[in-house]
Formats: structure tokens, sequence, C-alpha cells
């Protein structure tokens, strides 16, 4: 499939916009690029090449069912109130390979790969996570929603914490 050359810079101004409203901690801009029902899932690892298919039923790295649920992090990350928040990281998102999967009237499929480095100051440590995105976006007139962000991970060791902003 060959998409139209405006849906596939509407969807990498998308992706990249994401990664740098992740990255200049922008969380209200990030927030309003996703619909009030999306889902935002980073399903966990059930076994080797096998991840888990029930993110109610089983342990999810992250899973929002719906908008709420991410502002509800984002109030954790600016409230202070959390004590392994209170210092973020740095963050670079690197979004690369980005395509238009499937293309229909009312929603686009993309996939993206993707590596997010981050650094922590007070401990001097640098760590990173990797893996690929797929998009469920939804047109709303000429802009695109995102309506679902699926994330596999694929170095799920998560060696001090993992939040929307590492991934």
């Amino acid at each position: 499939m060959r998409p139209d050359p405006e849906l596939r810079e509407a969807v990498t101004e998308l992706l990249l916009e994401e990664a740098d409203c992740l990255d200049d901690r922008r969380w209200h801009d990030w927030l309003a690029l996703y619909l009030e029902d999306a889902v935002y899932w980073a399903p966990s690892w059930d076994d080797d090449d096998v991840l888990i298919d029930n993110p109610r039923g089983e342990i999810s790295l992250i899973y929002c069912g719906n908008r709420a649920r991410l502002a509800d992090r984002v109030w954790r990350i600016e409230s202070g109130l959390s004590s392994s928040l209170l210092r973020l990281p740095r963050t670079r998102h690197f979004v690369t390979n980005i395509r238009v999967r499937e293309a229909g009237a009312e929603e686009v499929i993309a996939t993206a790969n993707f590596q997010v480095n981050t650094y922590k100051h007070e401990e001097q440590r640098t760590d990173m996570f990797f893996g690929h995105y797929r998009y469920r976006l939804a047109r709303q007139g000429e802009a695109l929603l995102v309506r679902e962000k699926y994330i596999v991970v694929c170095n799920d060791i998560i060696p001090r914490q993992m939040d929307v902003f590492n991934v």
C-alpha cells in the first residue's frame, strides 16, 4: 500500500509532536492528542515471544483504558506527591520507521519503532527503552487524534521506573 503523501506527513507530524510533548514536559498538550476513550497499553511479556493479550486480567507494564487515566498519570507527575517523580529524568524520544498500514475514512493504522533515552542527573545514570508502537488514529476533520497506542517494549527489564515519559 502506497499511502497518500499528505496522510503520511500528517501521521509523521502527530507521532513526532507526541514525542516532543513528552520530552518537553508539555503534559497537557500531550493529553490533547488523545481522544476521551483512547486506550494506552504497554503489555508485558508472558514468555520470550508471547505478549499478554488481556490488560484487564493480566499484569501490563502500563495500561490506561481512557484519557482520564492518562490525566491521572499527568496529575501524579505534576503534583509532587510521588517521591519517584519528584525529579524527572531528562528524556529524548527517537521515533523511526513510521508507516501507514491502513487508511480508512474514519481511522488510520500506523506503526513506528522507538528508542527513548533517559538521564537521571542525581544518579548520574542513563537508561534506554526500545520497541515499537502501533497506533489507531481517528480522523477528526483535518486532524488526527490517538484512539489507541499499543507499545511493545522489547527490553522490558525496568531499571528503576517506567512511566509514560519513558516509552
